[in-house]
């Protein structure tokens, strides 16, 4: 299969799978919420830095980012996805949501403090998932903070190994190999190392890597 096909079919299934999910998403925010809120906490980076929301989803890091102080630009493929994000924007927050595609950002090169992305790799093929770190990386300045959060690997804690099955029943079939490959394989193939790694309950990850 070609990579334009991948991208094709990926923008595909996402779209519709998030188009189902999108009303519903955010019940799970009564598990992820906080640990979204604890990971926007790792980026220490000044107020109106201006930060990439890269599949933001229903915009719940974004948000989180923004209320730090934050200048932030979300973006997801799935157009359901942020209607219901840009419902939850308080006036004075400085966030906005586009629809477009991470695999071929419009923004210069250098021209964000620092990305993001939580809860996104798992839903893509890993070769979209490294054309999507790499255009973090390269939107990104050099010496700016790329935060990653996401599943943990079972291998990593019995918490995270218990309920994997469970995981695996509702998430989409990209999340298996993503647990065999492992978040850190995946950076240090798009360049990128960990600065800093904290887990959430045995089950949940986020990470500071520096774009050097």
């Amino acid at each position: 299969m070609t990579q334009r096909s991948i991208l094709t079919k990926h923008a595909y299934f996402n779209n519709k799978f998030f188009e189902k999910w999108a009303p519903y998403y955010d019940i799970f925010e009564i598990i992820l919420g906080p640990m979204r809120s604890k990971a926007a906490k790792l980026l220490r980076l000044p107020k109106k830095s201006k930060i990439l929301d890269v599949a933001t989803g229903t915009g719940s890091l974004a948000i989180a980012l923004a209320k730090k102080g934050y200048q932030v630009t979300g973006v997801d493929l799935s157009p359901d996805m942020l209607r219901q994000a840009k419902k939850k924007v308080e006036p004075n927050l400085n966030v906005k949501f586009f629809n477009l595609d991470a695999t071929n950002l419009p923004y210069p090169s250098q021209s964000f403090d620092g990305a993001s992305i939580s809860f996104g790799l798992h839903d893509m093929p890993p070769e979209i998932g490294q054309k999507v770190l790499k255009e973090m990386r390269r939107v990104t300045k050099r010496g700016g903070s790329i935060l990653v959060a996401d599943h943990l690997e079972p291998s990593s804690h019995w918490f995270a190994q218990l309920f994997h099955p469970i995981i695996r029943k509702y998430e989409t079939p990209n999340y298996v190999p993503f647990t065999h490959i492992g978040l850190t394989n995946i950076l240090r193939k798009a360049g990128l190392h960990m600065s800093e790694k904290r887990c959430w309950f045995g089950l949940f990850q986020y990470t500071i890597a520096i774009n050097q």
